[in-house]
């Protein structure tokens, strides 16, 4: 999904989004932020996807969802996002 896709949704739509993804937002932040953390995680869940899509050892759908999670959490937990 691309950003503009998401700032057409409500805060209450993007949390929603986020919590099928395993996030749960906190809908005190403003929804540019809101916008940004999931548009972040949409992106490190691509790029896992891809970097897993050869690896014939692996299950590329969870082990991106799960990369992509730890990276939200990590980049919330930073400050960056």
């Amino acid at each position: 999904m691309t950003k503009d896709t998401l700032n057409q949704l409500s805060k209450d739509a993007l949390e929603e989004l986020g919590r099928t993804k395993g996030v749960e937002l906190d809908k005190r932040f403003n929804k540019a932020k809101l916008v940004t953390a999931i548009a972040a995680l949409f992106k490190k869940e691509e790029k896992a996807k891809e970097y897993h899509k050869d690896d014939a050892n692996k299950d590329g759908v969870v082990d991106s969802e799960e990369a992509a999670r730890a990276a939200l959490v990590a980049a919330m937990d930073n400050g960056d996002i």
